[in-house]
């Protein structure tokens, strides 16, 4: 989903979510042609704020997958693959996927 339909989505609410692995959640594919794209929401954002809507900041792009592995983007794919409800931060500080 691009920015501009994240920011619609804010404001009527209606962010979309499905079935993850083990949770809910928005993912969608992994394409580098659109890097600023959402692409993963984790569960609990949508959680998160009182008001419905969800930070940009707990919305991840390619871009925010690769910067979180400083430019390394096999790795930043690897850890879009691994996560399927939780937040990739908790990911990398847990350890879980030995992606650092």
């Amino acid at each position: 989903m691009t920015l501009e339909e994240f920011n619609e989505h804010n404001l009527q609410h209606d962010m979309p979510e499905m079935p993850l692995k083990q949770g809910t959640g928005y993912k969608s594919v992994w394409d580098t042609s659109k890097p600023d794209d959402i692409i993963y929401i984790p569960e609990y954002a949508y959680e998160n704020n009182e008001d419905g809507t969800i930070s940009r900041e707990d919305a991840y792009s390619v871009r925010d997958f690769v910067n979180l592995l400083n430019g390394d983007t096999e790795r930043a794919n690897e850890l879009f693959n691994f996560v399927d409800w939780q937040f990739p931060t908790s990911v990398l500080g847990e350890d879980t996927l030995n992606v650092e």
